[in-house]
């Protein structure tokens, strides 16, 4: 039988955290913690009486125990213990997804290929020559369905085609975008027009809210349904921005929305802080090469102070959140316990 001793301990490190939902899976596990800190506060006051200077006793007014936990990740499911709203993973804006593929044009008639997969024909299929990103072959290249057709004048080259397949069973959702920012780009002649072609030109949102400045004198331009834009306008084709030739050479930024598979925290007006079950554990290799352990056990947390997401230029961001325990009305009384252990010689980590 093992006996286990109150030794003294020294503690290197900050251990790990555990915040769950009582009869519930774990909502946070924190294996990364840069700090970890049990606060217990004891609101005393003096209990005076008769002419002496020195109190008759004292009257325990409130005991309050804090534990903050600062961790090196960030995990949405601490914004969740703090906002207590639901986490909605897998939100997708998308109905389809891009493929890219790669085809050999045969040398001899006939010039055909096959895709692996059925193209849709929204967004429309693009081509490109030996690369994406390359000549824009679209032109040449038809796509229906799987089968794809080249003009003669590609025989024997290589085509790499992007084209859009249907997700079955996906379900588009209205959250499911992310927003670009500040999407730099230089207005280029191409054949008889001056375009842009967004990075995301593919995936656009079905309502992209598309605003363009210019980059030297922040100037905004304005969306026209016209064919022929003026000096401050622009004109959006799918992923391509129309502009007119006054603007060509001239450097613009792009912000606007595009689809994208999202986890999603939705902030709203009546949730509360959730109440949570926490676990502290910490274990600490000794001088005498033993492995010396404590852990706190708090029954029944809410979250007390703010939650702040900072981010720093240049920074490693780190993110805390300070729990307060409240009275869990068990029977026996307990708020937790500190439980101090032994493991043995060496640290098995789990």
């Amino acid at each position: 039988m093992k006996v286990t001793k109150n030794k003294k301990m020294l503690i290197k490190g900050a251990g790990k955290f555990m915040a769950k939902i009582p009869n519930c899976d774990d909502l946070i596990t924190i294996g990364t913690l840069n700090n970890m800190r049990l606060d217990i506060q004891l609101d005393m006051q003096d209990i005076e009486g008769g002419d002496s200077s020195v109190a008759l006793d004292t009257l325990l007014r409130k005991k309050t125990i804090d534990i903050t936990a600062e961790s090196a990740k960030f995990d949405m499911n601490m914004i969740r213990l703090v906002l207590g709203s639901k986490l909605r993973e897998g939100v997708s804006g998308s109905a389809y997804s891009m493929v890219t593929e790669t085809i050999v044009v045969p040398t001899n008639s006939p010039y055909q290929g096959k895709l692996t997969q059925k193209a849709l024909s929204t967004p429309a299929p693009k081509a490109y020559e030996g690369k994406v990103g390359g000549t824009d072959l679209s032109i040449d290249v038809t796509v229906t369905g799987d089968d794809v057709v080249f003009d003669m004048a590609l025989a024997g080259k290589t085509v790499v085609i992007v084209y859009a397949v249907s997700l079955a069973g996906v379900t588009q959702d209205p959250d499911g975008f992310v927003w670009v920012l500040e999407e730099k780009h230089t207005v280029k002649e191409v054949g008889s027009e001056f375009t842009v072609d967004l990075v995301y030109g593919a995936s656009l949102n079905a309502d992209p809210q598309i605003s363009v400045r210019t980059l030297k004198g922040n100037k905004l331009l304005k969306k026209t349904t016209g064919s022929a834009p003026t000096e401050e306008q622009y004109v959006v084709n799918g992923g391509t921005l129309k502009f007119n030739s006054a603007l060509k050479d001239v450097d613009i930024y792009v912000n606007y929305k595009r689809n994208e598979v999202v986890d999603i925290l939705d902030i709203t007006t009546k949730d509360v802080p959730l109440t949570v079950h926490v676990v502290h554990d910490g274990q600490f290799e000794q001088n005498d090469g033993t492995i010396q352990g404590y852990q706190t056990e708090l029954y029944q947390c809410r979250v007390k102070s703010n939650f702040t997401l900072d981010a720093q230029r240049q920074q490693a961001s780190t993110h805390s959140v300070t729990l307060s325990v409240i009275d869990p009305e068990r029977i026996d009384g307990k708020l937790g316990s500190i439980k101090r252990y032994e493991t043995g010689s060496a640290l098995v980590d789990c």
